[in-house]
């Protein structure tokens, strides 16, 4: 088993705080280590007055849409009139992204005490956390862990189920993850109506991310003001943030910064820069549904939601994929292409064709026997995609692909142009 890097001195350690420690897995360390001290205090709590800090401590979902956590919980009836639940969404699917893997791995009860305290905001006397099936050791984990914090009592009459995905990306849009909760095949739902309305089985329900409910204890604990203040550029955007980084780095692995951080300072000093001879090309910050940044704008981005978005792009997940000056562009798109290709629940036709002729007319472009009108058709077809449909998975496909022409549209004619030697794909 890997341990992580010793923490960076420009890292904000809050919720890595105990990754590498083994002990602190167990009830008893956790306890030892602080931990449901903030559990005991949203038990003296009114459910709204939790809602209220949370709202007020600015946490958005970091699982990659950004919403107001507190304002979510907030949408949840205050009549109990049916009952309520909580789906924990563990399925991090998203390329490039591993940060919620390793919260379960070494602090799984962090993950158990954000959610209870969440069911005490919303109400709800039942979870389901919802593991990825590949996450096989952060299964056994959280397994343990649930297993010993029963049988110490520590929920009372609170159940939290664990529940196994079967390996399907969509699987982690929200609506579908509810319906693989109910067995039924992983599709996204319409809305509205939207899950506090009309959730799991039908009854009113809020989806939250791991690291959206393992950082609920701390604002608790230490204060919504206390959170708020963790910001280095915009107000909107509080707290710490977990940045998985991949790629042409020389020191890949999970970083906690606060938010606002440089991206530049991520990639070179705590990752310590590309490997050397190299320079830097391209990255994606926040996973591979988000558009592409080039060097110049990598160097730029401040790593906030708002700072994202100046540079035209999206934090995301904090998936941050990094490509140095060997990367063909063209083959690393339509790698992404296919792969949503393939994870395409293909209930929408602008998915389903979409993503299917997107990855065709890339693999044709590889092979030297692109035309110039494909650049337009795939803009086109990207159009057509966006917006359009149930869930944001041809959307996902179709951003890679837009800022991949816009960024580095002259790779895409060299190989169009027979610059470049044809790359054959399988």
């Amino acid at each position: 088993m890997g341990y992580p890097h010793k923490p960076h001195s420009k890292e904000t350690v809050v919720l890595s705080k105990h990754f590498g420690d083994p002990e602190a897995r167990s009830y008893k360390g956790w306890t030892k280590r602080g931990g449901y001290e903030a559990w005991q205090q949203a038990q003296t709590m009114a459910p709204t007055a939790i809602t209220d800090t949370v709202k007020e401590s600015g946490l958005r979902g970091r699982g990659g849409a950004g919403f107001p956590t507190g304002l979510k919980w907030s949408f949840m009836p205050k009549e109990k009139k049916k009952p309520h639940y909580l789906c924990v969404n563990a399925d991090e699917s998203e390329p490039g992204t591993f940060k919620d893997r390793e919260i379960m791995r070494w602090t799984p009860h962090a993950l158990l005490e954000g959610t209870a305290i969440a069911m005490r905001a919303i109400q709800a006397e039942v979870a389901y956390i919802y593991i990825r099936g590949e996450f096989t050791e952060p299964y056994a984990i959280m397994e343990r862990a649930l297993a010993e914090a029963n049988a110490a009592g520590a929920f009372g009459g609170l159940k939290i189920h664990l529940h196994r995905g079967a390996g399907a990306y969509i699987c982690g849009e929200e609506t579908a993850l509810m319906n693989s909760i109910e067995g039924k095949r992983g599709n996204p739902r319409i809305k509205p109506p939207f899950p506090a309305a009309f959730g799991v089985f039908g009854l009113p329900t809020t989806i939250n991310n791991v690291e959206t409910l393992a950082a609920v204890p701390h604002i608790l604990k230490n204060g919504a003001a206390w959170y708020k203040a963790m910001t280095l550029s915009n107000p909107k955007s509080t707290g710490t943030k977990l940045f998985s980084v991949c790629g042409h780095v020389q020191r890949p692995g999970n970083y906690e910064v606060t938010m606002g951080f440089p991206l530049k300072d991520l990639l070179y000093e705590l990752c310590g820069g590309v490997r050397p001879g190299r320079t830097l090309k391209a990255c994606i910050p926040g996973g591979s549904s988000v558009p592409i940044l080039n060097r110049e704008e990598t160097e730029s981005c401040l790593l906030d939601y708002e700072g994202a978005v100046e540079q035209g792009t999206m934090l995301g997940s904090g998936g941050v994929i990094v490509f140095d000056d060997t990367a063909d562009m063209v083959y690393q798109i339509m790698r992404l292409a296919r792969f949503y290709a393939h994870e395409s629940c293909a209930q929408c036709t602008q998915c389903r064709e979409g993503t299917a002729w997107t990855t065709k007319i890339l693999e044709r472009i590889l092979a030297g026997q692109g035309k110039t009108a494909d650049l337009d058709l795939l803009l086109d077809l990207s159009e057509n995609m966006t917006g359009k449909t149930i869930c944001v998975l041809s959307d996902s496909c179709a951003a890679p692909v837009v800022s991949g022409i816009k960024r580095f549209k002259n790779e895409f004619e060299d190989y169009i142009a027979g610059r470049r030697r044809p790359v054959m794909v399988a």
